[in-house]
């Protein structure tokens, strides 16, 4: 079962469930906005989010057994502990559910047609394992638009229904934040995928694996990263200039736990020149996501 739990990527599965829950019990509920899924179907929504990120991270192991047995042998689980069949089968069962579940919400709130947001993320994750990670920083994009998409998928499922002439504003207002979370995800992800190319160049050289640091080299991959961490500070100090200049305690968790950590791994970033120097940057930028997600939580607690 461990192995299962590790191909799935369990830790990455939680923070996006974490993400969800602290989206909607905290900062939708104490907003005491009209929200379109009742508790049992926003759990429905979190389950379907999981299980189209799971058959990702399954597809994505499948196809690269090979350069992952020379980027990290340790954590080949495909064709080891779990057999290739298996693993499709997992795989074909996880999109099922996902695809299923949401085309049964989007009914549910009367929006049958945003049910085609899960088959074209499955459909993405498919085509980025099968080549388009190929693509540099089109690939990686296309990655980090999916890992923002787990926020999105809230204001699309349980906002958007509800919008109508009398709470336009205030609903307007509430997806205007939820994008800003959405725009600050995608520009971590986006930044950690080009760490990950560096971290793993040795075997995508070998395998003739086109990646922004096997075709752009490790310098300029260090420029990309850093400067889309900046971009995540300053879009960071944009949403604090519109929604939160009067809560100085808010502003100061801000700084405290997403602006000086990022400085620091850009600086990391900089003179990183081993495999374990992009290992541990990369570790970070787990943190600061997880802190991001959670400044949600900072602003409803200690912001009002």
């Amino acid at each position: 079962m461990k192995y299962y739990l590790k191909l799935i990527r369990i830790e990455n599965l939680l923070m996006i469930a974490l993400s969800q829950i602290v989206i909607k019990y905290t900062f939708l509920n104490q907003a005491e906005i009209l929200q379109a899924l009742s508790d049992w179907k926003y759990f429905l929504l979190i389950i379907a989010t999981l299980s189209i990120a799971a058959a990702g991270y399954i597809i994505n192991d499948i196809y690269d057994v090979d350069v992952d047995n020379i980027n990290k042998p340790s954590k080949v689980y495909v064709g080891t502990h779990i057999s290739e069949k298996n693993a499709y089968n997992l795989y074909f069962a996880l999109n099922v559910i996902g695809v299923g579940l949401g085309f049964y919400l989007s009914r549910a709130v009367g929006k049958p047609a945003i049910a085609a947001t899960f088959v074209i993320c499955s459909a993405l994750l498919y085509v980025y394992s099968n080549g388009l990670k190929q693509i540099p920083l089109v690939g990686n994009a296309v990655i980090a638009t999916l890992a923002s998409f787990s926020i999105l998928v809230v204001g699309l499922f349980n906002i958007y229904p509800f919008i109508f002439d009398f709470n336009r504003a205030e609903m307007f207002n509430i997806l205007s934040v939820i994008i800003d979370y959405a725009v600050l995800a995608f520009l971590l992800h986006f930044a950690r995928e080009i760490i990950k190319t560096i971290e793993d160049i040795e075997g995508d050289k070998a395998f003739e694996i086109t990646t922004v640091a096997s075709y752009f080299g490790i310098t300029i991959s260090k420029i990309i990263s850093s400067v889309t961490l900046l971009g995540f500070i300053a879009y960071a100090c944009y949403f604090i200039y519109n929604n939160i200049m009067h809560m100085p305690y808010v502003i100061g968790y801000f700084v405290a736990l997403l602006f000086l950590p990022t400085f620091f791994v850009i600086v990391k970033t900089i003179l990183a020149k081993e495999k374990k120097d992009f290992s541990f940057i990369s570790k970070l930028l787990k943190f600061i996501m997880l802190a991001t997600i959670l400044s949600l939580t900072a602003i409803v607690l200690i912001g009002n």
